[in-house]
């Protein structure tokens, strides 16, 4: 199983490269499913929450955690990010070969970091 933790870890460090505030995050024990509930809370005590199905592939995580949490940040900060480089367009994350990158979602190919090296 993948440390999920050290995944939502590296999304959470490209997102606070443009945000002072960074969220506290949990993780439940697996459910009788196996799916494993992440909450993402900010200082107000507002929160968002999703779920992973850690027997997925590592990338498979990643990409939904880099989905999930942006999104997160998009409801608690009301930002989007990362934000592609030059522009003021949030990033979208995309699986290519098994890795899982932030890219340009309008032009694609232009722009691409893997998810955790964002700076």
């Amino acid at each position: 199983m993948p440390n999920l933790k050290e995944l939502a870890g590296r999304v959470v460090r490209d997102l606070s490269v443009s945000v002072e505030a960074t969220p506290s995050i949990t993780f439940s024990d697996p459910d009788k499913e196996g799916y494993v509930k992440i909450l993402i809370q900010d200082h107000s005590g507002m929160f968002v929450g999703f779920t992973v199905d850690p027997s997925a592939s590592e990338a498979e995580i990643l990409y939904e955690m880099a989905y999930r949490i942006s999104d997160a940040y998009v409801e608690l900060y009301a930002v989007g990010l990362p934000v592609v480089p030059g522009t003021e367009r949030p990033a979208n994350p995309k699986i290519v070969a098994h890795e899982v990158f932030w890219e340009d979602p309008n032009e694609s190919g232009t722009w691409s970091c893997p998810v955790g090296s964002y700076k």
